[in-house]
This record gives C-alpha cells, structure tokens and sequence, in this order.
C-alpha cells in the first residue's frame, strides 16, 4: 500500500509466519523479532494460571482463525511487535515448555501436557499461520505511533511513554531510562508508604518533561503528549555531547531544587496533605535550571517563602483546575512565579540548550 493523502494513509505489508519461524525469529541473535521486555512485562494471561493460554493454544489445534498481529519494522529491517505480545509470548511460553495445559474443553487428552508430551500435535502447532501486519520503516513516525496507540488500548493498555521507548529508541531514550533510576525520581508520587505502583515509565516521561518544557513555548500547541512525542523524534539520536549536556543539565537542576527545599521539593505545604506534584515539578525545574548553585543558596529562605506565597496565590490556583497542561496555563504560572522571585538583579546563560534568566529587585 503506497502512502498517499499526506502520509495519512500507512505502507504496509501482510505476511503469514508459520509458528515455528516466528520463535526462530524471536529467538535468533540478534533478534528479528522484538518482543520489548516492558510489553513483555505485562504479559497477563499466567497472572491466574495458565488456563487463558492453555484455551489459546487449544484454539491454535482447533485451526481457529487468529486475529492479525501488527509489526513495526525499524531501520535495520527488524520488527517490534506492536499488537499481538500476548499471543506471540504465550507461543513463544509453550513451545519453551514453560507451562503445562490446563482448562482444555476439546483437546482433554492433552490435559496436563507440555510443548513435548502433545506427540504428533508438536508439527500442527509449529505448522500453524498466523496473519502478521508489517508496518514499513517508511511510514512516518507519528502515524505509526498513532497506530501502536489505538491498537493498544485493550485489556493491558500501553502508556505513552511505553510507545515512545517502542517507537523511539536511541540515545536519548537511554538517557532517559539512565536518569529514570534516580532514587529521588523513582519515589516520587508515591507517597510516605511509597505503595503506588509505577510500571509504565512514568519516571522517563518525567525527565523528558522536563528537558521538552525548557522553552518559552512558542511552538506547544495544548498537547502535552503530542510535544513529548515531537521531541523525542527530533532528539532521538543525539550525539554524545548532547546527551552529556543534557544528563550535567537534569542533575545538577534537580540537585538545585533538593538543596533549596531540604530534600522535599514540588510540594504545595499549604494543603492538608503533602504530595509531590507535577505541575511544581515542572515550574521550578524550568525556573532553577538556569540558576547557579551559590545564588540559590544565598536566596533560599527568601525563595521557598515566595513559594508558599505562590501556593496560595489566588491566580496561580486558577491555573491548576482544567486545562492544567494548556500553553495558557503553563505561562500563565511561569508569569506569576517570575514576578515574585524578584531578587537582586542578575543574567546567566546555559550554553546547552541556550536559556537567559533574569531575576530583579
């Protein structure tokens, strides 16, 4: 299918793969076939037993059509596995012999068995097709991401930074799995019992929050996700030099805001319960970064004062209820905070990416 009506339209091609050669592909070194570990991750169908895979497996024998699996091919001709983890996995599971049948309602001789106790089924199983939907390399990056998402939003729906660690690999991806380990990132929003759970790398969005808002804006169209997305395609092979600016520019913000705010930044004090919050996370990180480290320990107190002032600012509260992530919204709260952090006059300029700030009395 060639592109057409300004890439609106996906080139692709459908292929039936036997069983026996999709594992060979998974499987070969290095791999054709990638099955991400953090789809893998949320294979679900083992999480009551094996009895849902079981059923599928029957079905296979059964000869029952299989619903299409989708592919994306990256540049070296490879493919990534956008839709059908759970089918493949569970192909993959069996014929490793990691997990005996049970449930069967046709095929109850087979109760029990693994991959090499079915006798002559093994040949019917390796045999069976599967229909497999190849996304070209060609398509464009943001339309194969649209794909991955809408075909993901079923039963163990993908978040958005998931599709992009798919979608985007490369030296920043890794830099944003690096700075993702950060003790400090890792724990927050957790709370003091730290039981929420966080597996869907919700700490690399939060570094490339950070590095996508450094700007005044001017191209941010009201969608957060779309301008992450942008960004990690713009970015997504930086050079070496780069992604060490980038890392120096992240840990040192960061360390700024933790010094500032004894170890416990990005929290409005003046509610009833203390919880760390984005929308702080991103203002004073965008705010500190361009801040040496003497000033803002100089300035301190004066600083988290101006901050629990902001937190009651009547204006600056407006702007955290709809439409929280809106262009409006976001320099609308930047203005605020600009206007109270008037401290004895200054200018410094980062060399990566170039930023000026000034504070005034």
């Amino acid at each position: 299918m060639k592109k057409m009506n300004d890439n609106k339209v996906l080139n692709l091609y459908p292929i039936d793969y036997p069983f026996e050669t999709l594992i060979q592909r998974a499987n070969s070194s290095p791999s054709k076939l990638i099955l991400n570990p953090e789809f893998q991750r949320k294979y679900k169908w083992d999480k009551d037993g094996f009895e849902r895979s079981s059923r599928f497996i029957e079905s296979c024998l059964m000869r029952i059509p299989l619903p299409a699996c989708y592919f994306a091919e990256n540049e070296d001709g490879n493919h990534f596995v956008i839709d059908g983890v759970q089918r493949i996995t569970t192909i993959k599971k069996f014929l490793n012999n990691e997990f005996r049948l049970e449930g069967l309602t046709v095929f109850k001789e087979l109760e029990g068995k693994t991959f090499e106790e079915i006798g002559s089924f093994k040949s019917e199983l390796e045999s069976t097709t599967i229909r497999c939907i190849i996304l070209r390399k060609e398509n464009p990056k943001d339309l194969v991401q649209e794909i991955f998402a809408r075909l993901n939003q079923g039963a163990v729906e993908l978040s958005a930074q998931e599709i992009r660690h798919a979608i985007y690999p490369g030296s920043l991806n890794n830099l944003l799995i690096e700075l993702g380990e950060n003790k400090f990132i890792d724990a927050f929003g957790k709370g003091e019992r730290g039981v929420k759970l966080k597996n869907s790398r919700e700490q690399d969005e939060m570094i490339l929050r950070f590095f996508a808002l450094h700007t005044d804006l001017t191209d941010y169209e009201d969608n957060l996700s779309k301008y992450l997305d942008k960004f990690m395609l713009n970015n997504q092979h930086l050079s070496e030099d780069g992604i060490a600016a980038l890392r120096q520019q992240f840990n040192s913000t960061l360390q700024k805001c933790l010094m500032v705010f004894n170890d416990n930044p990005f929290v409005d004090t003046t509610k009833a319960k203390h919880r760390q919050s984005l929308v702080h996370y991103d203002l004073l990180m965008w705010s500190f970064k361009g801040y040496s480290l003497p000033f803002l320990k100089k300035h301190k107190n004066a600083i988290v004062k101006k901050f629990l002032e902001l937190c009651n600012n009547e204006s600056f509260i407006k702007t955290l209820s709809g439409g929280l992530q809106m262009k409006g919204s976001i320099l609308k709260r930047r203005d605020i905070w600009a206007k109270k952090t008037k401290t004895p006059s200054w200018k410094i300029v980062v060399k990566f990416p170039a930023i000026a700030c000034n504070w005034k009395n």
